[in-house]
């Protein structure tokens, strides 16, 4: 059963003027057409999720309302493009007020964005090779990402020589550095139980202005903004008219996608932001601190998204650091 306290503030934030009018007007500017609205029904039926949370003598909502609401929230998540390692302002005034600390995360993360790869299964050529997740540096020589990246990319052994996969750093929109992908060059470690492996990667060296991004192990609290920086692929199997209206028609280049923590449970916890296939493996910042906080590993596009926490890939890291370099 939802939380219906947590879902509420969510909900509060998300659309201030909690009227009919008011919200559906503030989702179809963000959208940006009415083609992309939810269906009318889906609409009132949010609108009436709200408003029941909002009246302490009201009934509780109904399933098929929440249902509603929580994916009108979720069409409030925005997904800027990086340029320059530096993620773009948030551009609809509607969003832009939802994530006040945008303004000061967009300079604390770029010098960890260069970090952040795409895996792609090798090609003689960016435009033949195969996207298959994201990963991140945790040293100049490793790389974490999920288990279930690495078993898509070397098609279900677990194993791994050079020439098998490559990851792109700092592929973004409009700005590609020169295609000089880093060589993947085996497995480092798989864990056990949780979705995530280390790879090694070719040495990365760092410029001065560069750093490798920092893990937090502290508690997470119910109000924690986070933000997911990774490489979202187009789906065009679910729900091809919201992706578009959030994404437009930019695809497996590097995006931050801010959003909420939802749920915390004993591996890590839930959150919000607007994901696609592609994310697997993209570090979850901390939008106050711009520290990693979880490992994104699945999520269906506005309906969930689990992360490993922070705590548990630190342990991870730190029994197998160094090693197979």
């Amino acid at each position: 059963m939802a939380d219906l306290r947590r879902l509420r503030a969510r909900a509060e934030r998300a659309f201030p003027n909690s009227s009919p009018d008011a919200v559906l007007n503030r989702v179809k500017a963000i959208v940006g057409s009415a083609k992309a609205m939810p269906p009318t029904e889906e609409g009132l039926l949010a609108v009436a999720a709200l408003q029941k949370l909002t009246d302490t003598q009201a009934e509780e909502p109904t399933p098929a309302e929440l249902a509603a609401l929580e994916l009108m929230i979720r069409m409030t998540r925005p997904a800027p493009l990086l340029h320059k390692g530096r993620p773009d302002n948030i551009r609809k005034i509607e969003q832009s007020e939802i994530f006040p600390a945008w303004a000061a995360f967009q300079d604390s993360i770029q010098p960890y964005s260069h970090a952040i790869g795409r895996i792609d299964r090798a090609g003689k050529s960016s435009a033949a090779s195969q996207t298959v997740g994201t990963g991140f540096l945790i040293s100049t020589t490793q790389l974490l990402t999920n288990k279930h990246v690495l078993m898509e990319l070397s098609r279900g052994t677990g194993a791994l020589q050079e020439g098998q996969g490559v990851v792109r750093f700092q592929w973004e929109d409009d700005s590609f550095a020169p295609d000089a992908p880093v060589p993947i060059l085996g497995v480092i470690a798989v864990h056990a139980t949780l979705d995530a492996v280390l790879l090694r990667v070719k040495d990365r060296s760092l410029s001065v202005t560069q750093q490798l991004p920092k893990i937090s192990e502290a508690e997470l609290s119910e109000e924690t903004d986070v933000v997911v920086i990774g490489y979202p692929a187009n789906d065009s199997e679910r729900n091809p008219l919201f992706v578009r209206a959030i994404f437009g028609s930019q695809f497996e280049v590097l995006r931050a996608l801010p959003g909420q923590l939802t749920d915390l449970h004993e591996t890590g916890f839930s959150h919000d932001c607007s994901t696609l296939g592609g994310n697997s493996g993209s570090p979850v910042f901390s939008m106050a601190t711009a520290m990693v906080i979880g490992l994104h590993r699945s999520g269906s596009f506005l309906w969930r998204n689990e992360a490993i926490g922070g705590r548990l890939i630190s342990e991870f890291i730190k029994d197998h650091v160094g090693r197979e370099r």
